[in-house]
C-alpha cells in the first residue's frame, strides 16, 4: 500500500497529464484518463458518462481556446485503490488575464493503467450572467 504522500505525488502527476492533454493533445488520450464508468459533472451542462463523456468534456475544454486550463491541487487523501482530490482551476488568456476561475473535486480510482478520474465535478466562481 502506498503512503498518503506517494498517492498525492501520483495524483499530482496525473493532474499534470490531464492539463497537458486538455490543452493540447488527442481527445482519445484525454478520455483514457477517465474510468470506463466515469461520471463528469460540468457547470451549465448535463452530466456525461464514461470515456465518450470525457471526449465531450475535452471538446468543451477546447472550445474555450485560446484560453488554457491551469489546475492546482489543494488537497489529496486516499489509500489502496481510491483517493479524492480537491483543487482550483483557472482559464488563462494568452495575455495572462484570468478569464474564469473555479474549484473541483475528483474521486480517483487506481487501475492497472494507473490512477484514473472516476467522478469529476467542477464549479465556476464566476457568477453566470442572467438575461
Amino acid at each position: 500500500m502506498n503512503s498518503g504522500s506517494t498517492i498525492r505525488q501520483e495524483i499530482e502527476a496525473a493532474v499534470q497529464c490531464f492539463v497537458t492533454l486538455a490543452n493540447a493533445g488527442s481527445l482519445e488520450a484525454f478520455a483514457d484518463l477517465y474510468t470506463e464508468d466515469a461520471l463528469i459533472l460540468m457547470p451549465g451542462m448535463p452530466a456525461v458518462c464514461g470515456r465518450h463523456g470525457a471526449v465531450i468534456f475535452g471538446e468543451h475544454i477546447r472550445s474555450r481556446r485560446p484560453a488554457r486550463l491551469v489546475l492546482a491541487t489543494q488537497e489529496v487523501e486516499g489509500s489502496g485503490d481510491g483517493a479524492w482530490e480537491r483543487g482550483t482551476s483557472e482559464w488563462v488568456q494568452p495575455d495572462g488575464q484570468v478569464a474564469d476561475c473555479g474549484k473541483y473535486i475528483v474521486i480517483w480510482k487506481r487501475t492497472e493503467a494507473g490512477w484514473r478520474l472516476h467522478r469529476d465535478i467542477m464549479n465556476s466562481d464566476v457568477r453566470p450572467v442572467r438575461g
